[in-house]
């Protein structure tokens, strides 16, 4: 039969994907065509960034300044506006794929096909990761065209699709957790409330780690400190930033689809 509910999603979202992806295409032209202005404004900058405490220079991704170009895409991009949007948009679908159908009453007029409970599961969240890996495709490739206009030629084409991906792994990480709480309690507002709420926290964690002792101990734990700790801008394709975070996020959506079989709907 092929993935029909995979391509029914698909369908059904194209519509809000077509928004989104004109969002984050013009998101990434402002940020990336900003960049000479900054560059320009010289050591002023870099000065006053190095007088700020080191851990807040780590929550914005500026530990390298933000005149070069990989501290300017680091600290202006990569490091926290382009993955939130990710995030957002990755939760807000993943929440919806089982737990939000659920709740509107159309998961079981779908169920009711023969088709079994874990192609719904396992479809709606591959639609939710392509649809997810296509803002992320829109955002490097304008950056990759765009790298000489915006003078960004210092920063390899291999070092930004790095960076690219690492941003999608880590919001299809919590991406993965709101499909999986929500496969496994059929509540979209738990569903919600854990990924958006795990990815919160484990930016604290990650945040606050250069201030307090107890949280530098296990910042290891945070996918934010796998991501951003080296940068794949400077590090480029990094086991942490792209290993890790699959190798979390697989048994993540097995262990939710599992349990969503197995659940009972009425």
């Amino acid at each position: 039969m092929g993935p029909l509910v995979f391509r029914q999603m698909l369908r059904e979202r194209r519509r809000g994907m077509l928004w989104w992806s004109l969002a984050v295409a013009a998101l990434t032209l402002i940020t990336g065509a900003s960049y000479p202005a900054v560059r320009d404004a010289g050591e002023g900058l870099d000065q006053f960034m190095e007088s700020m405490p080191e851990g807040v220079l780590e929550m914005m991704g500026a530990t390298d300044g933000i005149t070069s170009p990989a501290g300017y895409l680091n600290s202006q991009f990569h490091s926290n506006i382009f993955p939130i949007v990710l995030l957002i948009f990755g939760i807000s679908v993943a929440a919806w794929a089982v737990a939000g159908s659920e709740r509107e009453g159309t998961l079981e007029s779908l169920l009711a096909n023969p088709v079994h409970r874990w192609r719904v599961g396992v479809e709606r969240f591959a639609g939710a990761a392509v649809l997810l890996a296509g803002l992320a495709l829109i955002a490097t490739a304008l950056l990759v065209a765009f790298r000489s206009p915006f003078e960004l030629d210092e920063l390899g084409v291999g070092e930004m699709i790095a960076a690219g991906v690492g941003a999608l792994l880590l919001a299809l990480l919590f991406t993965a957790i709101t499909y999986a709480s929500g496969a496994a309690t059929g509540s979209k507002g738990w569903a919600i409330a854990a990924g958006a709420g795990l990815a919160t926290a484990t930016y604290v964690v990650y945040g606050l780690s250069s201030f307090v002792d107890l949280l530098d101990s296990v910042r290891w734990i945070s996918p934010w400190y796998w991501f951003l700790s080296p940068s794949p801008l400077r590090e480029g394709w990094t086991f942490e930033a792209i290993g890790v975070p699959l190798l979390v996020t697989i048994p993540v959506v097995i262990i939710g689809t599992v349990v969503f079989t197995r659940r009972d709907l009425t």
